[in-house]
């Protein structure tokens, strides 16, 4: 299992409900969803929540993904920023609701959903680099360690920790700025049944 790629994995979910697919999967996306949404929902039962509802997702709509339109980790992360998304919303909504928010506990503002948007497309660019620059790279921005730091948690030289970096950021900005041209990044998000459009 591990040694099979996303598609792999996602077409042995759709075709036969294959658990050990689907755990594989979700132990290669599950922390990069779950330490984006602590970053920008900043709230650690919100953060689980959105990880649920993206593998929840990512089960129900297994058969929906289409390999010629898009890799799976940018399937993946496209569920996963409109998930987070409507957390942020729902969230800001409720907490108007209930009181005005006050001092320096106050909720996000509503613009704080363009930080999430921007997130989710570092990490689904991010997803697309290879094994050895996702690493540093996501030490560096999901965990906020030093590229000395990184070298010592993970044993690698620190010059080799600067090379990777230097390549990874060069490889991520043009994943971007190709996923940018595209401007398709929202097509294709599986719907589950009774989700309703936002507006």
């Amino acid at each position: 299992m591990e040694g099979a790629t996303d598609e792999v994995l996602i077409q042995r979910v759709a075709e036969s409900d294959d658990r050990r697919a689907f755990s594989e999967l979700y132990d290669r996306y599950g922390n990069l969803v779950y330490n984006a949404g602590m970053r920008h929902l900043r709230d650690r039962t919100l953060a689980e929540d959105l990880v649920q509802d993206v593998f929840v997702s990512v089960w129900r709509n297994a058969a929906s993904f289409d390999p010629s339109k898009a890799g799976f980790s940018t399937w993946v992360y496209r569920i996963a920023r409109n998930r987070a998304t409507d957390l942020g919303r729902r969230r800001s909504a409720r907490a108007r609701t209930v009181s005005p928010p006050q001092g320096e506990d106050a909720l996000p503002e509503p613009d704080e959903v363009d930080e999430i948007l921007r997130t989710f497309d570092v990490m689904g660019a991010l997803s697309e680099v290879s094994e050895a620059h996702r690493e540093v790279l996501a030490l560096a921005y999901f965990g906020g360690l030093s590229q000395r730091e990184i070298s010592r948690r993970t044993g690698i030289p620190l010059g080799t920790v600067k090379s990777r970096t230097t390549a990874a950021l060069r490889a991520l900005r043009e994943l971007m700025v190709d996923a940018e041209k595209s401007s398709d990044f929202r097509e294709d998000v599986p719907k589950d049944r009774g989700e309703q459009e936002d507006g």
